[in-house]
């Protein structure tokens, strides 16, 4: 159709199909253009004054540009944001969004979360018609959804990715913690139980790992120490106890499968042992499934190594 010109298909490819009312007009359609590409089934009428190009997939972020355009209030948040941010353990089947406002519901898989505190300096403007906010406020609104160990992680990738630093983090969770205010107590408590010191994990299996552990009473564990091999380069396993020289390595299918990669993990801990320490492997399906029976091996190999060096490191164990 005429009205369909490169300027209108330019727009829907960069916004994910979707297109309000406003959108349209501002683009030189007419109330009546409009009417005749839905007719036509060009357009797909999603929400109130919001719609999709017919030829575009309905996917995830299709349905966050459609939130954002069916409100001008809502800012992505909570698992959406977490989502977009590519975080682990934030996959919902609703799209949350939060906002100042008093608003109707835009959708029946629309969770809208109400706030008095959404400065500008918390939203990220997309480029194509996405609101979301920062990842710093990400961590504080997951505070009210998940436990401690689950916001750790989440905390941990977002300092891994580079989204933020833990200091921050610090600061946003400052900034909004109230006494009352749902998830400001946990935020708080991880971040306050969390070491500036020591690179973020890499996986949620080495945050539940390491939290196994410390229950267990091994709690000179740290994340990512520092090792200096014998060349002089230094490596970082995934953690361990640097008093006792014992390290454990979270083997993962997606990085440790291909031979290539197995040969450089075991040659890596050969070099660990040459300075002689131990170092063991445990992998993600023994975390998942068999975490309990994996610490009690972990734990009972500490033991022994403490005892092969005359148990000076027992002050380690509780």
């Amino acid at each position: 159709m005429p009205a369909f010109d490169q300027h209108v298909a330019r727009w829907f490819h960069d916004h994910h199909g979707i297109a309000s009312s406003p959108d349209l007009a501002a683009l030189g359609l007419t109330e009546r253009q409009r009417e005749l590409l839905i007719a036509a089934g060009v357009l797909v009428p999603l929400f109130e004054g919001v719609y999709r190009l017919a030829s575009s997939p309905l996917d995830f972020e299709a349905r966050c540009t459609a939130v954002c355009a069916a409100d001008a209030s809502l800012v992505l948040s909570c698992y959406t944001g977490g989502s977009l941010f590519g975080l682990r353990q934030c996959r919902h089947a609703f799209i949350h969004a939060t906002t100042t406002r008093l608003t109707k519901p835009v959708g029946p898989q629309v969770k809208i979360h109400r706030t008095r505190e959404l400065p500008d300096a918390h939203v990220l403007r997309r480029a194509d018609g996405i609101r979301l906010t920062i990842p710093e406020r990400v961590f504080f609104d997951m505070a009210k959804h998940v436990d401690d160990l689950v916001l750790l992680s989440i905390g941990e990738q977002i300092m891994a990715d580079g989204l933020a630093s833990i200091e921050s983090l610090a600061a946003v969770v400052a900034q909004l913690a109230r006494p009352g205010r749902p998830g400001s107590a946990r935020a708080m408590r991880v971040l306050a139980r969390r070491s500036i010191a020591g690179k973020p994990a890499d996986s949620h299996d080495e945050v539940v790992l390491l939290d196994a552990l410390h229950r267990a009473g091994l709690t000179g564990f740290e994340r990512h120490p520092a090792v200096r091999l014998l060349g002089g380069t230094v490596v970082h396993p995934d953690m361990g106890d640097p008093a006792v020289g014992f390290y454990v390595e979270v083997d993962h299918p997606s990085w440790h499968d291909g031979v290539r990669e197995t040969d450089y993990d075991k040659s890596r801990d050969r070099q660990v042992r040459r300075t002689g320490a131990a170092v063991e492997r445990v992998t993600s399906s023994q975390i998942r499934g068999q975490l309990s029976a994996a610490v009690d091996e972990l734990r009972q190999l500490y033991l022994d190594r403490v005892a092969q060096l005359g148990g000076g490191a027992t002050r380690w164990v509780v």
